[in-house]
């Protein structure tokens, strides 16, 4: 998506917002895991918890945890349901509906047996699928490697195509940066593949046996790189072979398929297409627990029930709404818990120097 909107450009733009990105989630988790608490026997913490404790600030912390919420339907759950049933669509001629019901169903079971089956269910699948894609994306980039030279002069000109005048046509070279659709869509798609800023990270990594929150907080760093450097990177360039070789005009899920499938083979096509069903579906178990949270620290764990009915028609409803909207929603999701958290992060700065120099004074 960030390709076609935004050009060639964008996956500089996204890589240069993963360098800023993976100070941000080290930092986020660092926090958490300083101020993380127990509960009923259980860790509690995350970027509300560091906002209430480290600020001392109640209204901060609960305006973030209403904003988790509404992004877990979002970013969380209808993007997730869109590429998902969009994939479906693609390579097995599934009718979108079917899948979005299919995905809601599934998540409703993993969801309801707790933190220990969605931990099992990613642990188990995620690493499985990413190994096959790397392996994948890296056999069509060696096969095509004579391109690559052309490829990375392409996103590097394009990220920097903006016509403007020397001298006092300068402000006009700043304003056309801040306009242009290769930096708006490679930092908003950079993000949205990493999470990082966003707050959400952090109430994962605090559930882990770590008790050191400067060496979860290198996690938070591998994660960004994990996503944005390496993943990312190697769909575009795929993507960009692709297009270079056979040109094309689609969009999303369906590009990626394309371009493995006409540079892999249909079955490589078929293996995206699966492969963007189950991360779809771990994505949404996932951000169920970050909704379940942000109900705890709101004071509603009543409410979780509703919640489960609600969070599993979103899925439904992903499937079937128009992608301009869902894509509207989590931009607008992911900012306004960008915003927050950073500016909450970038308060408590102090503290996240003080324990990174102490951990490297001691080691």
């Amino acid at each position: 998506t960030a390709i076609t909107a935004g050009g060639a450009g964008a996956v500089f733009w996204m890589w240069v917002s993963s360098v800023a990105a993976m100070l941000v989630k080290y930092a986020e988790i660092v926090l958490a895991m300083h101020y993380k608490t127990r509960k009923d026997g259980a860790v509690k913490g995350g970027a509300a918890f560091y906002m209430e404790a480290g600020l001392k600030s109640r209204r901060i912390s609960v305006l973030f945890s209403v904003l988790c919420l509404f992004a877990s339907f979002s970013i969380g759950n209808t993007v997730q349901s869109y590429a998902a049933s969009d994939a479906m669509k693609c390579v097995l001629g599934i009718p979108k509906p079917v899948t979005g019901i299919v995905i809601a169903a599934v998540s409703a079971v993993v969801i309801l047996g707790g933190l220990k089956r969605i931990s099992d269910f990613t642990m188990s699948v995620v690493p499985i699928l990413s190994a096959g894609y790397i392996i994948l994306s890296l056999a069509v980039i060696i096969s095509n490697i004579d391109m690559m030279p052309e490829i990375i002069r392409g996103i590097v000109n394009s990220a920097f195509n903006i016509k403007s005048a020397a001298g006092g046509a300068a402000g006009y070279g700043i304003a056309a940066l801040m306009r242009s659709k290769p930096l708006r869509y490679g930092i908003s798609r950079g993000l949205i593949s990493n999470e990082a800023g966003c707050g959400t990270a952090p109430t994962a990594h605090v559930s882990s046996d770590s008790e050191n929150p400067v060496e979860q907080g290198f996690w938070g760093i591998f994660e960004v790189f994990a996503d944005t450097v390496l993943l990312c990177s190697l769909t575009a360039f795929v993507i960009l072979i692709a297009l270079g070789k056979c040109g094309g005009s689609l969009d999303g899920t369906e590009l990626a398929i394309y371009s493995f499938g006409v540079l892999a083979g249909d079955a490589a096509g078929i293996f995206i297409g699966v492969s963007v069903l189950i991360y779809a579906i771990a994505s949404i178990i996932c951000w169920s627990y970050y909704g379940f949270e942000s109900l705890d620290y709101l004071g509603l764990s009543g409410a979780k029930r509703w919640y489960i009915i609600l969070y599993c028609l979103a899925g439904i409803a992903g499937s079937v709404l128009v992608p301009s909207v869902i894509w509207d929603l989590a931009d607008l999701s992911i900012a306004a818990m960008a915003i927050v958290n950073t500016l909450c992060v970038l308060k408590l700065s102090k503290t996240v120097i003080r324990l990174t120099g102490d951990y490297f004074r001691r080691i």
